[in-house]
């Protein structure tokens, strides 16, 4: 058994058998006694835990060497012959005096004590009996709550079968709730998205086409895919050839002879290398599955659309849930 566990009892219950025999290798030099939780400093030095942190707590320094030690430190002794001696140490038990118990099963021994402080079975209940475990038969048959624990647990079990669906149908509704929540939410987001700050989309220009950037982003991403379609073949086949940059320089020289201001190839640039973005999904789009917009900047893709522009599926949602 780990000696961890036993300190996690405590030992103020036990003697050891002949201390005085007793390895000094296996003792603590603060407290003197064996090991409990050993740990071992950066110096080497080895303390049981609890000794050593409060030593730490008032000096930064090892007790043994003046090395600067910190509890973050520390390193537990995992070394098993060490631990495996301190557990094989025989103790005597205060309250029992049964001796010949090795500390690693003390334990086991506290399960057994007839001696032992224990509550009464029906603490649950309300009991407030403590008691050796010796005498803990007898108070069992006069017990009160013990007679009557039959009837509580038969009422309490009607209970648990009366509450138990109860509390199932109210975690169902609460699930729903949150998912409608979600869904509201989600809803609202849309319409936010639809609204546009005080101008609303649509799914047709609010003015003239020709001044729509939407309109105009379709116009220079279908260009955009005509150019790629023209120069792929051409390309393959006059791969850095003369033809090629002739093709190429006469597009170029087009484009710069276009009737465009600054500001109009500006945007144009932009428009055909910057991606539509979904005002509310915030993903690129492309400009063919753009379903609302306004004239002046802001797009909803289609599948947006599709999810949330109609009504009917929220409003029957809301009617199921009242």
């Amino acid at each position: 058994m780990a000696t961890a566990k036993v300190q996690t009892n405590g030992l103020n219950d036990y003697d050891y058998i002949n201390e005085t025999a007793i390895d000094s290798e296996l003792k603590c030099s603060l407290c003197m006694q064996p090991f409990q939780v050993p740990v071992s400093t950066t110096c080497g030095h080895t303390f049981c835990q609890a000794c050593i942190s409060q030593w730490v707590v008032r000096q930064s320094k090892c007790p043994t060497c003046g090395t600067r030690a910190s509890i973050e430190e520390f390193q537990p002794i995992s070394t098993r012959i060490v631990l495996n001696q301190l557990d094989k140490l025989l103790m005597r038990c205060k309250r029992c005096n049964q001796v010949n118990i090795q500390r690693g099963n003390i334990n086991e021994h506290e399960k057994r004590c007839l001696n032992r402080t224990v509550s009464c079975p029906a603490f649950d209940i309300k009991c407030t009996w403590k008691g050796t475990r010796d005498a803990l038969t007898g108070h069992i048959q006069e017990c009160p709550f013990q007679k009557i624990r039959p009837a509580i647990d038969d009422i309490y079990e009607q209970l648990k079968n009366i509450y138990e669906p109860l509390i199932n149908e109210l975690q169902t509704i609460r699930q729903q709730l949150e998912k409608q929540m979600q869904r509201n939410n989600e809803q609202n987001r849309f319409l936010l998205a639809v609204f546009n700050k005080g101008k609303p989309m649509s799914d047709r220009c609010s003015g003239q086409p020709r001044h729509c950037q939407l309109q105009q982003s379709i116009q220079m991403h279908t260009k955009s895919q005509i150019m790629q379609h023209i120069q792929a073949p051409v390309s393959r086949i006059f791969k850095k050839s003369a033809l090629s940059q002739q093709l190429q320089a006469t597009e170029f020289q087009r484009l710069a002879e276009s009737p465009t201001s600054p500001e109009e190839h500006s945007e144009r640039n932009s428009l055909i290398n910057s991606p539509l973005c979904c005002a509310n999904c915030q993903n690129g789009v492309d400009p063919s599955d753009i379903q609302l917009h306004h004239c002046e900047g802001g797009c909803i893709c289609r599948s947006c659309v599709e999810k949330y522009g109609s009504l009917d599926e929220h409003e029957q949602n809301l009617t199921n849930t009242s």
